[in-house]
């Protein structure tokens, strides 16, 4: 497949989990990437942008697109043996102090477009991002979970990551990627 070949697997839609999460979960400057999905049963993202109509006299409407918001809600995200994310999130729940959860990495992995070599896939880095506890869940009989919404700053830096999946897969940012995506330049 050539780069940016779209969904060109035998199943004519893109299946889930072609779609992966990795959140940087480390203590120190080197990064850590853990894999998120396991026990999330679903997710949304908004890019809760405003757009604005306006029509003139002759009736032709002019369209004005405010800066997207993004942001995700993940309504159950399960506590899972060794998931030091999930250690954070609970330390931030249990201490009152989500201060940890303000300034998180996360990287998105798109498995269904082909990346610029063999093997990759797109991906993009957003830095900056926000995870914001709404509640610690659990039902008799159940798991416990809490939901939580991800906040994501605006910036993205798109590149390739392998479409394999690694202890802490590599991304590979592309030449001048850094692109503050969901801000509007003035006329």
């Amino acid at each position: 497949m050539a780069e940016g070949d779209f969904n060109q697997y035998a199943s004519p839609k893109a299946k889930t989990q072609r779609f992966k999460m990795y959140v940087d979960v480390s203590e120190n400057n080197s990064e850590d990437l853990e894999l998120q999905g396991r026990g999330i049963t679903s997710w949304t993202t908004e890019q809760n942008q405003d757009v604005e109509q306006e029509e003139d006299v002759l009736g032709y409407v002019d369209n004005t697109r405010g800066n997207a918001k993004p942001q995700q809600s993940i309504d159950t995200f399960k506590f899972r043996k060794d998931s030091k994310l999930g250690k954070i999130v609970f330390d931030a729940f249990f201490s009152g102090d989500q201060t940890r959860l303000d300034n998180i990495t996360i990287y998105q992995k798109f498995e269904f477009v082909d990346g610029t070599s063999t093997g990759t896939c797109k991906a993009r880095k957003l830095p900056n991002s926000m995870i914001n506890i709404t509640s610690f869940n659990g039902e008799a009989g159940s798991d416990l979970s809490v939901a939580m919404d991800i906040y994501y700053s605006g910036e993205i830096i798109t590149g390739t990551m392998p479409i394999t999946d690694g202890a802490s897969p590599t991304f590979t940012p592309d030449s001048g990627a850094s692109v503050s995506a969901y801000s509007l330049d003035e006329e």
